[in-house]
């Protein structure tokens, strides 16, 4: 059985990013700063990707630093840390407050949560991942949308549906990208 230390640090990081979306529905920092701050952090990180990606010293100096941080895939592709910040640039971009927060919400507390109910307890397996993963991330989604962020039922249920069926399904594209995107949009056309 493999070690579930890695994915417990891997989302320990990803769950500092919680800090964002709350920053901005508290309205703790104007949007603009926010965005800002999204969007120089995602150029420093594409800058350092590149790097990454085609000089060999700093590819093996990535490599020894964080160890069993990256996932077999990202060693030759972009980290999920940079689509979660291109991701986040756009999803607060293109909806409302509201419904950009629960976005975000799905992706770092649904997302942690399929990850490590699944690792830990999943046991009914569908696309290689386990329904019960998916089902925590449904309902943590769902509880931080509706009690957190104050969605109403439905548009948060739809919209954390979305979220984990985008988590859950084996589309090629990175899910930091994926979900806050569709759960979005799916908020934004179908909710109430």
């Amino acid at each position: 059985m493999m070690s579930i230390l890695p994915e417990i640090r891997r989302k320990a990081i990803h769950l500092t990013f919680i800090l964002v979306p709350l920053i901005y529905h508290y309205d703790l920092l104007p949007k603009v700063v926010i965005v800002r701050g999204l969007l120089i952090a995602t150029l420093l990180s594409i800058l350092f990707e590149v790097a990454r990606l085609h000089d060999p010293r700093v590819r093996m100096f990535f490599r020894e630093f964080f160890r069993d941080l990256i996932r077999n895939h990202e060693h030759k592709q972009l980290l999920g840390s940079t689509y979660l910040l291109i991701a986040s640039v756009i999803t607060i971009e293109l909806f409302t407050e509201p419904i950009a927060v629960s976005a975000l919400g799905a992706l770092i507390l649904g997302d942690t949560a399929a990850a490590l109910v699944g690792k830990t307890l999943g046991r009914a397996r569908i696309f290689g991942k386990s329904l019960e993963g998916s089902l925590a991330c449904f309902v943590v989604s769902f509880l931080f949308a509706w009690g957190v962020v104050g969605l109403d039922a439905e548009t948060a249920a739809i919209g954390m549906l979305t979220a984990t069926l985008f988590e859950l399904l084996p589309i090629p594209l990175d899910d930091n990208f994926r979900i806050p995107l569709s759960a979005g949009f799916a908020m934004k056309i179908f909710g109430a």
